[in-house]
């Protein structure tokens, strides 16, 4: 229900995936025990190899995190290593092999590095290994300032938040959305990270007044808040970077809210700043309140 209502509204800076349900995460460990006098050449493999493919494997988005640990063995457990691989989902977790194939292929198309010519039989015995669902988890965030504009930039600023964010909430509050697609350059381009997708103005306008016209006829309210860590002018052009927090009050008074980070890129046309490029992204819904409020309000420019 919270989705379908959500994706009618789908327009401007809200992707629908905010609201989706996550699948947990699958983590994969691996208990390695390093054979006698070959510690260099078990952690040259690892990290001339296994950690080479995972490195690639964070930026095309097939694993989420990893870990290579080192412990002392006991009498709980005989091993040395712990290689911990986190996958962002269950569904992905089960394409590993597919994904890693041709990572493998392209970065060590002869077989992977070793040490002395030894083969990985050689210095190590992979123990065992689990295969772990999160259930929950947190993971503290390094704290984002918002950076010190230019002293040459201030007075512009003042004018964008004069010609773009005030009418741009303003538009959504009402939803006007002539008044918001005013907003924007006739060779506006509009990317949306979550969708993976782009579009030009006319596309986008057509999205717009759907989606605005449906906000009417359902008669819920929309407000729309941005906080800012970076924005710059030369006083033709400028980038503005921040977070955007978008809550939707259905007829009943319960309130969602989904949040994003955004990127847009202004003009200055005929003496009014246009909206000229605009990107968005939930990033897989990790953006949250506490990225939100450690922004700058357009105010605080």
């Amino acid at each position: 229900m919270i989705k379908n209502i959500l994706s009618c509204l789908l327009g401007g800076l809200l992707p629908v995936v905010l609201f989706s349900q996550q699948n947990p995460q699958v983590t994969v460990l691996d208990f390695v025990q390093i054979k006698a006098g070959h510690r260099a050449e078990a952690l040259f493999y690892y990290e001339n190899n296994w950690k080479l493919y995972r490195d690639t494997a964070l930026v095309r988005g097939y694993i989420s995190a990893y870990q290579l640990l080192e412990t002392t063995p006991d009498s709980v457990g005989n091993f040395d290593l712990v290689l911990v691989t986190t996958y962002p989902d269950s569904a992905t977790h089960a394409r590993s092999e597919e994904n890693f194939r041709p990572i493998l292929g392209d970065l060590r198309p002869g077989g992977p590095l070793r040490l002395n010519g030894l083969k990985p039989a050689d210095f190590r015995h992979n123990v065992f290994f689990k295969n772990c669902k999160t259930l929950f988890a947190a993971e503290a965030k390094p704290v984002r300032t918002a950076a010190v504009p230019p002293d040459e930039s201030r007075t512009f600023l003042q004018e964008i938040n004069r010609d773009i964010w005030a009418p741009f909430m303003e538009a959504y509050a009402t939803y006007d959305a002539d008044k918001y697609l005013a907003l924007h350059t006739a060779d506006f381009i509009r990317a949306q990270g979550d969708e993976q997708s782009t579009s030009g103005l006319a596309e986008y306008r057509t999205r717009i007044q759907a989606s605005f016209q449906r906000g009417k006829d359902r008669g819920g309210q929309t407000r729309l808040d941005f906080r800012f860590f970076e924005r710059f002018s030369n006083g033709k052009t400028a980038s503005e970077r921040g977070i955007y927090q978008y809550i939707y009050i259905l007829k009943d008074g319960e309130a969602l809210t989904g949040y994003g980070r955004f990127h847009v890129f202004l003009r200055k046309e005929n003496g009014r700043w246009k909206i000229a490029v605009d990107y968005d992204s939930s990033e897989g819904g990790t953006v949250g309140e506490a990225d939100f409020k450690a922004g700058k309000k357009m105010e605080e420019w």
